[in-house]
């Protein structure tokens, strides 16, 4: 797929005044927090709407000795935030603590009524949520008639009434003023933990942010604002991490420093997320939980051995959606179902087929009696409008602009599929699904030198909002390309002195073999290799020079 090449804005005067405006950064004021983010600069969480009832329910608890439960969802953002408020009860020494955390095969996601009954037999008499439960007004009304009270704790975004909670804590919520929208779920739920901070802890609560950053950065949420220190300071807290579980997930994925959002998002956080996809999130939290050296090790394995199987599966689900949409892949909202495929694995293969179709998709399970589905979308379409437009017909739905979930009955699968064609021809122009690389800038070979890279290291930590800076190269000769890895799956040359990685292009080697200058785009970066280092450009899109 040829992706149109632009650059973010016109040229400035320098690469530092350049790089920030292509990020909004227009003031000295604003540079000066986005290039040094301090904790201190983190908003006041009482700015968030509902905290004082949310604090003031929590602190009764305390106080009265109450079963407190945290109910989570399944993914690494709800169990790092499970972790940030379980980690908080037990430095205050409130024992009466623990958690529920639903099936994703059996309960689905979000709080359901079973285990509402089920969590007040045990004795709960506070549910707190994390990462979900701004949708729950059922399950929080038969809470409330069985003698629970429930604080919610959520970034997701409201599909309708706000449960009657004794506090709804959501940026999301209409008439909340808090300036910062992206919290993820980990974020609220240690904005809750920032609140309840007493002075004789104050400052303790920075050693969770190793787990905040971990769900940050495994919920792709945007690394500006609150979201950029939060990241920042948690890789700093990661690397002297306090919790054996973390320690030990490291060692097993051979991470030995880590220093960057890429070995927290493709190295831990899929390790965490493999729990819930193939087994059960609990055992992802009890690895944050436990301060048991050899627990920790063997749930670290474990995870490790899910990780390995999700890859797996992962492959075999891409491989018969790919065929089923093989025939209408130039639809713009693309479909896939099958009676097999795991639930855990739908939204993995939905990310991966958008990318590789720059399309919206959706893919499902369909099972008997339930369609479980996830959505991932491109820019500039909410994912989550386009899927409430067959409302009538969804049993669940909810999530983010650019990634949701659903339900539906699977005799309904066709209908929904038209309604969202029916939408998407509405609001989608074929522009829109024509994918867009920006880069920062043109620059020229010898303008890539370590003073360069240094500038660029400023910008970290990446993702998503704050991508690793690209440029534009022209007139490139490229010398000794070759087909590396796998059945020479990516591509390897040399552009100058420097050593070039082109992943998914191995088919350019012959090609580039014949002769002729290329302009590419590329994430200049260091190399660290048998402790020597070195820089390497990352290719990102190539073409025949004009």
């Amino acid at each position: 797929m040829k992706r149109i090449w632009k650059p973010k804005i016109q040229h400035s005067p320098d690469i530092l005044t350049q790089l920030l405006r292509g990020r909004g950064v227009m003031s000295d004021e604003a540079a000066e927090e986005f290039l040094h983010p301090q904790y201190e600069r983190s908003h006041d969480p009482n700015l968030l709407l509902g905290m004082d009832k949310a604090v003031a329910r929590v602190r009764k608890a305390i106080i009265s000795g109450e079963q407190i439960t945290i109910y989570a969802d399944y993914d690494a953002d709800a169990v790092t935030a499970a972790a940030v408020l379980l980690r908080y009860f037990q430095k205050i020494g409130h024992s009466k603590a623990d958690y529920y955390i639903p099936d994703r095969d059996s309960e689905g996601y979000g709080m359901n009524v079973e285990a509402v009954k089920m969590l007040a037999e045990r004795g709960t008499k506070l549910i707190i949520t994390v990462d979900c439960g701004i949708n729950a007004v059922d399950a929080i009304d038969l809470a409330t008639y069985l003698g629970m009270d429930a604080v919610v704790t959520d970034h997701h975004l409201p599909t309708g009434p706000l449960p009657r909670a004794a506090a709804v804590v959501n940026p999301h919520r209409e008439g909340d003023v808090y300036p910062f929208k992206d919290l993820t779920g980990v974020g609220v739920a240690f904005k809750l933990v920032q609140a309840l901070v007493g002075a004789a802890q104050q400052g303790w609560e920075k050693w969770l942010l190793d787990l905040v950053a971990i769900g940050t950065v495994a919920d792709c949420q945007s690394l500006l604002g609150e979201n950029r220190i939060f990241v920042k300071w948690g890789l700093s807290v990661l690397q002297k991490t306090k919790w054996p579980g973390l320690s030990a997930l490291m060692k097993t994925a051979q991470i030995e420093a880590p220093h960057d959002t890429y070995q927290v998002g493709f190295m831990i956080a899929p390790r965490l997320n493999a729990a819930g996809r193939i087994e059960h999130a609990g055992l992802a939290l009890e690895l944050l939980l436990t301060d048991d050296q050899a627990r920790a090790a063997a749930l670290a394995e474990k995870l490790n051995e899910l990780n390995a199987h999700r890859q797996q599966l992962t492959e075999t689900v891409l491989s018969e959606a790919r065929e089923q949409l093989a025939p209408r892949r130039e639809q713009k909202i693309l479909l896939a179902a099958g009676a097999d495929w795991p639930k855990g694995i739908v939204g993995l293969v939905a990310g991966k087929l958008t990318e590789e179709y720059y399309r919206p998709v959706l893919v499902l399970q369909r099972g008997a009696e339930e369609a479980v589905g996830s959505a991932r979308s491109i820019a500039n379409f909410n994912i989550v409008e386009a899927i409430s437009q067959s409302r009538a017909i969804l049993l669940r739905y909810g999530g983010h602009a650019q990634a949701a979930g659903f339900t539906l009955h699977p005799d309904h699968i066709e209908l929904f599929h038209k309604n969202l064609l029916l939408y998407a021809d509405s609001v989608l122009s074929e522009d829109d699904l024509s994918p867009v690389l920006l880069y920062e800038m043109e620059v020229a070979l010898a303008d890539v030198r370590p003073e360069f890279l240094d500038i660029l290291e400023q910008f970290a930590p990446f993702g998503v909002g704050n991508p690793r800076p690209r440029f534009r190269l022209n007139n490139i000769e490229p010398r000794f390309p070759a087909a590396i890895g796998k059945e020479g799956k990516h591509l390897r040359f040399y552009a100058g002195d420097f050593g070039c990685i082109a992943f998914n292009m191995g088919f350019w080697a012959e090609k580039l073999k014949s002769g002729g200058k290329i302009d590419i785009v590329c994430e200049p970066q260091y190399n660290e290799w048998n402790g020597e280092r070195k820089i390497q450009l990352k290719i990102v899109d190539l073409q025949p020079s004009q």
